[in-house]
């Protein structure tokens, strides 16, 4: 083994290409009676990574070793002992790679002792160190990702609007009452069938089939614009243009003072272009909040029969209405009997001091089929789950 690290010096590495394979096995060994743990997938992978350097140096066969097989630092001193019994019969100063300078963002070792094997005293306070050096940061993205929206500065709300601009949205799909011509199925198509046989003379040689046609179900997203909603209600109708974008039969109303329909706004590819038409067409943002009054209206609209019936209905709101708690628990109670699940989005429930106490909120509260937070994106793609057929929670409160 002396001779092929000695090869690989002087940059005659291809002439002891058949040693590498009886290398690599009998090197694997060393480390696992030194105490590394060794699997063949690392052995196979330390091979291929000897090919790929070429004409390498000691320091460059120490390091590639390491990066396979030293996957945790508390083998490090393991491993170093293990080169070094493997490859030289020494310590030789000339043999041990040189010291370099690890990349910003992991931990720091000592210059004077990167660049050589540690010994055990060093490694031990090495490792006495290490949780508070090496300790994960998380990346930008899933830190802003469990971030309040109401915290963020104007540069993460930017960041915010693209990581929900990018976001993956797969939607539900339900089996429709209406049918339609199919190559197979489970019910005859008379009209068809007897089409076909004024074409061949009366002939039966085919039935026609249909079935029960596959749509989306629809998604009715009711987002509450009042001042104490404001530092949420850019963030959440945000993910509402990416409903619309990604869905066929999603209707986007915003609930306040008045009832207004955003649904044709939102239809805009830009997001910027289409919270901007928004701006434009409601005219309570900021103001207060009557949800009762707005649900009520809603459910005399005349685009409230296809936006509810059979629907999955999101609020998002924190439930502080100034209308009277039985006009809300009326219209709650309406909104449940016609829709396939009604879930309630309030930023206020990340809080674990939180109780809906409100008057509003809870007159609202028996009716709710799934109750969440909706303050940051990761509550946002926990909803996307939802809306995509995922498993529910257990419904809850009257239903007839």
């Amino acid at each position: 083994m002396e001779d092929l690290l000695a090869g690989t010096r002087h940059g005659n590495v291809a002439e002891h290409r058949a040693d590498t394979a009886q290398m690599c096995a009998s090197f694997s060994a060393v480390l696992r009676r030194h105490g590394v743990p060794v699997g063949t997938s690392q052995s196979l992978t330390f091979y291929a990574a000897l090919h790929e350097l070429g004409d390498f140096s000691p320091a460059e066969l120490f390091w590639a070793g390491r990066a396979v097989f030293a996957t945790d630092a508390t083998v490090y001193a393991s491993y170093a002992a293990a080169f070094t019994e493997y490859f030289s019969s020494g310590p030789v100063e000339e043999d041990l790679p040189p010291a370099v300078t690890p990349p910003s963002g992991l931990f720091v070792e000592d210059p004077e002792t990167v660049g050589r094997p540690p010994t055990d005293l060093e490694v031990s306070e090495e490792l006495l160190e290490l949780p508070a050096e090496a300790r994960v940061i998380a990346s930008e993205t899933e830190r802003l990702t469990a971030k309040s929206f109401a915290a963020m500065t104007e540069e993460e709300r930017t960041e915010a609007s693209r990581i929900i601009r990018t976001m993956h949205l797969r939607l539900d799909h339900r089996l429709s009452r209406r049918r339609t011509t199919a190559r197979t199925g489970p019910f005859l198509d008379m009209r068809g069938t007897l089409r076909l046989l004024l074409s061949t003379d009366g002939e039966p040689t085919r039935l026609r089939r249909r079935r029960r046609r596959i749509r989306q179900r629809p998604i009715t997203f009711l987002l509450d614009v009042s001042g104490s909603m404001a530092a949420y209600g850019h963030a959440v109708l945000r993910f509402a243009h990416a409903l619309v974008r990604a869905g066929e039969h999603v209707e986007v109303f915003t609930v306040g003072v008045r009832l207004h329909r955003v649904s044709e706004a939102l239809k805009f590819a830009s997001a910027d272009r289409a919270l901007e038409r928004v701006g434009q067409i409601v005219s309570d943002w900021d103001g207060g909040t009557r949800l009762a009054s707005s649900f009520s209206e809603l459910l005399q609209h005349r685009h409230g029969h296809n936006a509810l019936r059979g629907a999955v209905i999101v609020i998002c709101s924190d439930g502080l209405d100034h209308d009277e708690p039985a006009e809300l628990r009326a219209a709650m109670d309406r909104l449940q009997r016609l829709s396939h699940r009604l879930i309630w989005l309030n930023p206020l429930k990340s809080d674990p001091r939180y109780e809906p106490l409100a008057r509003g909120m809870a007159a609202a509260l028996p009716f709710i089929d799934d109750f969440r937070a909706g303050h940051n994106i990761a509550s946002l793609e926990g909803l996307t789950t939802v809306l995509a057929g995922g498993k529910p929670k257990p419904k809850k409160g009257p239903r007839p």
